[in-house]
């Protein structure tokens, strides 16, 4: 019984061992279970979180390209709307000569019919005073010689009459022919200007068309469109601080220069002036001075007199000339691009012309590039400041004197800090931007020191 009550004892004791064997086995598993799990969790999260990002990157990217488009057809749109405007012009000034050339005809036909008719009239007149003769009877009829010869001068002033008839209705007859062929010629070139403007009108119906879906579209992205407007935004200002911060450095160190300058020419006067003195005492204390007088030579005297004028005046003209040669070219300096272009934003704060609630800030203009990749100087200067901007690439400063032309979003360049560059040098090439379909933009911006002014006042 003994035994029996031990071996129970046993195999319960085996039974709880299993039992707690079997638990801590499934424990295990539950915790594999779950550390794959969380792993799995883990995995999943990151793929989500790096496709939602390069969704967000493909978004903004598509953001950025369609404004870029948006940007080009509004340019466009604006370059059709001038050149539908030139037509116009045109087909006016072709309808003023078409109508000046109509009643000029209308003029000469009647004078021309009026002139038929008196020349009937009196050639009837003359018919009838000759009675049915011709020529011949008419001269040998004569009752007389000097009736004879009356009538030779008579028949010799109606051949003249008739000549000079003739060549007045011939030459009439050539003036309507002629203005004929230029109403002909005038109602030519208004089909063809006709049939331009239609075709421009069509164009431009199909960019407002195109202008219309990507507006719809960017409103759509909302977020999106947002964010890149910010970030143009804040690249715009970065840019804006780091001239000012430049131009102010530089302002310091031209005053500091021209302090220095001031400092040696007034250190240099001193002494002149000290050197002429002693000089004078010098020739006083030898008895030169009385012949001095006498010869009227007072070579001491005159040249600290000379150095007086000549310090201040050659900067000051230096100064005077370059910054007059730059105001004297506002409206006529160069173009920052050559050949074709088109400017696709304009200078200061404006309106989106088609978003809605959206204004632009722009302290110069972006000009498209159509006929080259390159940027060139607006007129002689020196290259004063060379940096890096995100969103603007590489930007050239150059000097004018008193004035400042700002090229950004350079690629390659083609000058150096300190370089003399000549009106029209190429600065480099335009930064081709793969966001906005490759196309060539250049930003340019025009001071007078840290006054902004609209470059589209000043080039040409």
């Amino acid at each position: 019984m003994r035994l029996r009550f031990n071996h129970i004892i046993t195999l319960l004791i085996a039974a709880t061992l299993c039992i707690a064997s079997a638990d801590a086995a499934s424990k295990r598993r539950t915790q594999q279970r779950d550390i794959k799990k969380v792993r799995a969790e883990q995995q999943a999260n990151k793929k989500a979180i790096k496709e939602t990002s390069q969704k967000i990157t493909v978004n903004t990217r598509e953001t950025k390209r369609q404004l870029s488009q948006l940007q080009a057809l509004e340019g466009e749109i604006a370059e059709k709307n001038r050149e539908i405007g030139a037509m116009r012009v045109d087909i006016d000034s072709i309808d003023g000569g078409i109508a000046r050339v109509n009643d000029s005809i209308g003029s000469i036909e009647k004078r021309f019919d009026v002139m038929r008719a008196n020349y009937a009239a009196q050639l009837r007149q003359v018919q009838r005073s000759r009675g049915a003769m011709n020529a011949m009877s008419f001269l040998f009829s004569s009752e007389s010689f000097g009736t004879a010869w009356q009538r030779v001068r008579y028949m010799r002033q109606v051949n003249k009459w008739r000549g000079r008839n003739a060549r007045r209705m011939k030459a009439m007859g050539d003036s309507l022919a002629e203005r004929r062929r230029q109403l002909d010629t005038l109602m030519s070139s208004r089909r063809t200007a006709m049939a331009r403007l239609s075709l421009a009108q069509k164009q431009l119906q199909g960019k407002q068309q195109d202008t219309d879906k990507l507006v719809a579209s960017l409103k759509a992205q909302g977020s999106s469109l947002r964010a890149v407007l910010k970030e143009k935004e804040q690249k715009q200002r970065q840019l804006d601080s780091e001239l000012e911060k430049l131009i102010a450095e530089e302002q310091r160190r031209e005053e500091q220069r021209r302090r220095e300058e001031a400092k040696k020419a007034a250190a240099a006067k001193a002494k002149a002036e000290k050197e002429a003195a002693a000089k004078a005492k010098a020739e006083k204390a030898a008895g030169k001075s009385t012949e001095t007088a006498k010869s009227g030579t007072t070579a001491p005297k005159t040249a600290p007199a000379k150095s007086k004028k000549e310090a201040p005046t050659a900067v000051a003209d230096a100064d005077r000339a370059l910054t007059g040669s730059f105001e004297s070219n506002k409206g006529r300096l160069l173009f920052p691009v050559a050949g074709r272009y088109r400017v696709v934003r304009g200078f200061g704060r404006q309106k989106h012309p088609e978003l809605e609630h959206v204004e632009t800030e722009n302290s110069g203009i972006d000009i498209e590039a159509l006929g080259g990749g390159s940027a060139r100087a607006v007129f002689e200067g020196r290259v004063s400041e060379i940096f890096r901007q995100p969103g603007y690439n590489t930007i050239v400063m150059v000097r004018h004197g008193n004035f400042l032309t700002i090229y950004a979003n350079i690629d390659k360049l083609s000058v150096k800090k300190g370089d003399t560059v000549k009106a029209g040098q190429t600065i480099g090439t335009i930064f081709a931007d793969p966001d906005e379909d490759g196309r060539l933009i250049l930003h340019f911006e025009l001071r007078k020191e840290r006054t902004k002014l609209n470059p589209l006042l000043w080039v040409k």
